[in-house]
C-alpha cells in the first residue's frame, strides 16, 4: 500500500469514526499525545486531548444518520516518509492535521480546526 493510501485511511478512521460514533476507530487514528486546538477568540485557544475526543466520539457527538454520506474531502498537502500535513473538510469543520508514522502506522498528532461555511473549497 502507498503512503498516500495509508494517510488517507488514517484520516478516514478519524472522520468516519466521528460520523459513526465509533470510538475504537477514532482511537486507532489518534496518537495518545494528540493536541487538538481551536481558536475561540483573538486571545484564546481551546485545547483538547485524545482521551476527550475518543470519549465524545463514543457518546455520538458527531454521529450522522448515514455516516457514509458525510462530507470527507481529504488533501495531502505535504509528506515525507515519517510525517505529513493533511487538510480535511468535513460536514461542519475544516481540520489542518499533522500525522506521524509510528511503529503501528500513521497517527494524528496535531490538529488545528475551525467551523466552516459553504465557501470552503
Amino acid at each position: 500500500m502507498s503512503i498516500e493510501q495509508d494517510l488517507t485511511d488514517t484520516v478516514l478512521d478519524y472522520i468516519e469514526g466521528w460520523y459513526g460514533a465509533d470510538a475504537a476507530r477514532m482511537d486507532r487514528a489518534l496518537s495518545p499525545q494528540l493536541a487538538k486546538r481551536h481558536r475561540v477568540s483573538e486571545e484564546e485557544l481551546r485545547d483538547v486531548d485524545a482521551a476527550w475526543i475518543i470519549r465524545i466520539t463514543g457518546e455520538g457527538r458527531g454521529r450522522l444518520d448515514d455516516p457514509s454520506s458525510g462530507r470527507k474531502e481529504i488533501a495531502i498537502l505535504d509528506r515525507t516518509e515519517t510525517m505529513a500535513s493533511v487538510k480535511l473538510v468535513s460536514e461542519e469543520f475544516v481540520d489542518y492535521m499533522h500525522l506521524v508514522r509510528m511503529r503501528d502506522g500513521w497517527r494524528v498528532v496535531n490538529v488545528v480546526w475551525d467551523h466552516h461555511g459553504e465557501t470552503v473549497a
